[in-house]
């Protein structure tokens, strides 16, 4: 059943992707909604897959509210503001935030004032999962200047950090029980940021699920470092909190379910163990960081020597005894070589070599650091375009780079042109000499004695020829 309660939106969708990111994921937001919710309100766009049954739902959207609208559930079409009327609710769900509950009729209230009338609809001690957006995040530190979208009639006011938060839930008696830092394909708790011998898979983790498209800089080692430095809560795209009466939820949540610790070692939501240590890309950066070719050349035959050669240097995990754990599907060892000669060159670590010209050229150095012998012109060209192709710093990287080379291929031109000009002006003095030789009285008398020579040579190997012939 579908309500138009005021402030309804037309022509407008939120869960479309055409006004915003898309909604949470409902692998990632299905394990923190509690077993028994009660009366339940779900505001804002969400995935339709995490819908509780019998759940009451507010979008602002027409088009929303008719595509979410089902049996035994009710859609309330409208602003957050003309809630007042409805009973509380024992559970609120809100965990795209609250920049999408309001529209361009409401008035015009503030960040702590939308959060005031959404913890007026919650009952005392109820539920609440809500999502805080992090303004200082990697995903807008990394983003290119964009064009004002047609969403931003409103500047957002919120919160600096979901500490100031604390008390404000607490004081409106919902105490924070969980802070979740929300990453694109994770949602990472205190206990996993503080686990160093997590860094690697959450590094992996992170950079496989971070989004495609134009951005400032690679974002892996941007993830890298802020894990390294534990600032990944910090810099977080977002935050979770769950607050009031409600179950802590698990320590993280992965795509493959929850994360879970067990026997002191941590086990994914598939049930195998999450490998301690760091992503072998980061560890052959930082030893290329201290100009320590033994360590790369130990790092990379360790990998090309077992069976994740053909993972991705940054899908690699290496433990505390060096053996290899990949994360992602294998490739050819060729290409994951070709993939690492990128990122080096990329990262401007190809200085390290200064023979190779190009990534082919690096990809047959690299594979020579192992003991194997390879031919550039046989590494197959590069498939599909990297995930930080689009990076400004990677292009500006590979544009120093062609500057170098073509500096170097201009001066070779010109040493080249100088030498055939050198080279044609003896010949046009040996010519010149030549001739003034053979105009002397000597020369002529040299060419006279030149010329019986031949004639008599041609003499005798005729005579040779008919002697042959007569026999």
């Amino acid at each position: 059943m579908t309500r138009l309660i005021g402030g309804e939106m037309l022509h407008w969708s939120d869960l479309s992707g055409a006004h915003g990111p898309a909604p949470l994921a409902a692998a990632l937001a299905a394990p923190l909604l509690p077993g028994e919710p009660g009366r339940t309100l779900v505001a804002g766009p969400h995935d339709p897959a995490l819908l509780p049954a019998g759940a009451t739902v507010l979008v602002r959207g027409v088009a929303d509210a008719e595509a979410l609208d089902g049996p035994g559930r009710t859609v309330l079409c409208g602003s957050l503001e003309k809630l007042a009327a409805e009973p509380a609710f024992d559970t609120v769900v809100a965990l795209d935030g609250l920049g999408r509950l309001l529209t361009p009729e409401a008035p015009d209230l503030s960040w702590e004032e939308t959060l005031g009338l959404l913890l007026a609809v919650l009952q005392p001690g109820g539920r609440l999962l809500l999502g805080v957006p992090n303004e200082f995040g990697l995903d807008r530190l990394l983003a290119l200047p964009a064009e004002a979208a047609d969403t931003d009639w409103v500047a957002a006011d919120g919160p600096v950090t979901p500490a100031g938060l604390h008390s404000r839930l607490a004081a409106a008696g919902c105490p924070v029980v969980r802070e979740y830092a929300a990453y694109p394909g994770a949602l990472l708790g205190a206990e996993v940021l503080a686990d160093p011998g997590l860094r690697g898979f959450l590094g992996a983790t992170l950079s496989a699920a971070w989004p495609a498209g134009e951005r400032l800089a690679d974002p892996d080692r941007l993830v890298t470092g802020a894990l390294r430095h534990g600032l990944a809560a910090q810099l977080a795209p977002g935050w979770i909190l769950l607050a009031g009466d409600i179950p802590a939820g698990p320590a993280a949540v992965l795509p493959s379910g929850p994360m879970r610790l067990d026997r002191g070692g941590w086990l994914r939501g598939d049930g195998t163990p999450v490998p301690a240590g760091r992503t072998l890309a980061d560890l052959v950066l930082a030893a290329c960081g201290r100009r320590s070719l033994p360590a790369v050349r130990e790092l990379l035959t360790a990998w090309q020597g077992g069976p994740a050669a053909g993972v991705p240097a940054g899908q690699v995990v290496v433990d505390a005894a060096g053996a290899c754990h990949g994360l992602a599907a294998p490739s050819t060892p060729v290409a994951a070589l070709r993939s690492l000669a990128a990122e080096l060159i990329g990262g401007g670590y190809a200085g390290l070599w200064p023979g190779p010209a190009d990534e082919a050229e690096l990809t047959a150095l690299l594979a020579g650091m192992t003991g194997r012998e390879l031919d550039p012109r046989t590494v197959p060209a590069a498939g599909e375009p990297r995930p930080d192709a689009g990076s400004i710093r990677e292009l500006r990287v590979e544009r120093d780079r062609l500057v170098r080379d073509l500096a170097d291929a201009r001066a070779k031109h010109e040493f080249y042109e100088r030498t055939i000009a050198s080279r044609d002006a003896e010949l046009k003095r040996v010519r010149q000499m030549n001739a003034l030789l053979s105009a002397t009285v000597p020369g002529r008398a040299a060419n006279t004695l030149v010329g019986g020579l031949k004639a008599g040579r041609r003499a005798v190997r005729a005579v040779v020829q008919r002697t042959g012939r007569s026999s």
